[in-house]
């Protein structure tokens, strides 16, 4: 869990040091479109092997200061998803 913490820590830095900022916010499980998801401010995180890890680390990334999170099921059902945050 700290290497956890400490991976999201860092990749939080690397995006406020990058100048990443979400004007624009969709609700959470919404799909949007990939070549709209940078123009609707989602940034994608990466892939999880459930839907509740995909959730814990959705949270944890808004408890670092992020406003919304949400878990897309990745295409074909194989179970994973998607985590982008905003």
């Amino acid at each position: 869990m700290r290497k956890r913490a400490a991976l999201v820590s860092v990749g939080i830095a690397v995006l406020a040091i990058g100048g990443i900022n979400a004007p624009a916010q969709a609700a959470p499980g919404t799909s949007v479109s990939v070549g709209a998801q940078s123009e609707a401010g989602w940034v994608y995180i990466g892939s999880y092997s459930s839907r509740s890890y995909c959730i814990d680390a959705g949270q944890q990334y808004v408890r670092e200061g992020f406003s919304n999170y949400r878990c897309d099921p990745a295409p074909g059902g194989t179970g994973y998803y998607y985590l982008y945050v905003s």
